[in-house]
């Protein structure tokens, strides 16, 4: 019998030169295919947008000092 293992979505960043046709078409085939997606330097991450959420919905902590904080996130 096989198993499946899920695990959490990776980020990766590419730096290639523009204006190699090699490198943009490896790109392009890499996007083609599906099973990535081109993140914008404006789209938060799925962390950052959790972040975003719990603090609109009042869901944080302020610390008084770092005594405060060292305790809070030791409890």
């Amino acid at each position: 019998m096989g198993h499946l293992i899920f695990t959490a979505m990776a980020t990766i960043t590419l730096n290639y030169n523009g204006r190699n046709k090699i490198a943009k078409a490896i790109v392009k085939m890499i996007v083609d295919s599906g099973l990535f997606r081109v993140l914008t330097d404006d789209e938060p991450n799925v962390t950052t947008k959790r972040a975003i959420k719990d603090a609109k919905e009042g869901r944080t902590y302020k610390a008084e000092n770092l005594d405060d904080l060292v305790k809070y996130l030791n409890s």
